[in-house]
């Protein structure tokens, strides 16, 4: 099995999310990291530069990409005739702060 089997395995064992966490892109195997990790600090990626990153055809990078896209991690756009990737952050959760903190806060800080 080739890498790009291998990439496109793990890719459908994922599930299907509303954008990708750090915990997740720190999952990803190695080419993979390196690819979002591309997108992410440029801002975008043509398939031509995901092609080059990964060392494989323009059709299996555009695979790829696709598979991140239907995977929720990517977003696709055509910008001039050609398809450009950008990261898909997942929303964080509020945390919830407990009713009474500042009561307590302010409980200490008369204390001291």
């Amino acid at each position: 099995m080739g890498i790009f089997d291998r990439m496109k395995k793990e890719i459908d064992a994922r599930e299907k999310q509303e954008g990708i966490t750090l915990a997740d892109l720190l999952d990803l195997s190695p080419p993979l990291r390196r690819l979002m990790n591309r997108i992410t600090r440029e801002g975008q990626l043509s398939i031509e530069g995901a092609a080059e990153l990964l060392e494989e055809t323009p059709a299996n990078a555009q695979q790829t990409l696709n598979a991140f896209v239907e995977k929720g991690y990517l977003e696709r756009e055509q910008q001039e005739g050609k398809w450009i990737y950008r990261t898909r952050f997942a929303r964080t959760r509020p945390r919830q702060i407990p009713a009474g903190i500042w009561s307590a806060v302010e409980g200490r800080s008369r204390d001291d």
